[in-house]
């Protein structure tokens, strides 16, 4: 089962929630503030945090922001017993998971608890079949010109820099495009790759910025373009 931290003032709800959620299975450790929560959150491997928003001294919506800057994949499912649409909107915007108003619905919480859990597998799944599929594309060799390559690839990749990567077909282009984007800060967004010349000129501009539904005749729905695609990561 997960490891849980709860963040709540009130000292009923968070007794309440651990001795809920250990019945379940889960360990779950309470902090009484914002202040508190990130330090144990710093300290402990949780896969889900549950935290109240009104609180005193730091808000939850604060210690949701932090949480987010420290580990964007851990999902975090706000509590209020002042909730309002403005807020929950709010909330979702800056990263939560779910938003579940007090008296909280046993059964809606541990429905949200089982969602949030599953997704934090999925993410970790897809992360180590990232990892493996990344050295499938390693760049093999210990020749100078192939140090030299790999060398100018880690002093390019952290930069905004726009490449352009030229040589004869099967020298490895695609191989430094791949190797530029896991060495980016743009790493964990998209790679979206585009051969041009496989596209016929006519539909070159759609294939790149896209097209709203009915735009020509064949636009029978909305179709996002490679740009918007590739959008926080990198266009090949």
């Amino acid at each position: 089962m997960s490891k849980i931290l709860v963040i709540d003032d009130e000292k009923a709800i968070r007794n309440t929630l651990k001795d809920i959620l250990e019945v379940e299975g889960h360990s779950v450790d309470v902090a009484e503030d914002g202040h508190a929560g990130l330090e144990m959150f710093d300290n402990g491997a949780y896969e889900l945090v549950l935290c109240d928003i009104k609180m005193p001294q730091m808000d939850g919506i604060e210690v949701l922001e932090k949480l987010q800057e420290r580990q964007p994949d851990v999902p975090v499912v706000m509590i209020s017993g002042h909730g309002n649409i403005d807020t929950a909107v709010d909330a979702i915007k800056k990263g939560a998971y779910d938003f579940i108003e007090k008296p909280l619905d046993l059964n809606r919480l541990l429905i949200t608890i089982r969602n949030a859990t599953d997704k934090t597998v999925l993410i970790q799944e897809a992360k180590t079949l990232k990892r493996k599929v990344s050295k499938a594309f390693d760049i093999v060799g210990q020749s100078p010109a192939i140090v030299k390559v790999k060398e100018m690839i880690d002093r390019v990749a952290p930069t905004e820099a726009r490449v352009l990567i030229t040589g004869p077909n099967g020298t490895g282009k695609e191989l430094v495009a791949r190797w530029l984007h896991e060495k980016s800060n743009r790493a964990a967004m998209p790679f979206v790759e585009v051969n041009c010349a496989a596209i016929p000129s006519e539909l070159i501009e759609s294939e790149l910025f896209g097209h709203e539904k009915g735009a020509f005749t064949s636009a029978i729905k909305q179709r996002k373009g490679k740009f918007e695609q590739a959008d926080g990561g990198t266009l090949f």
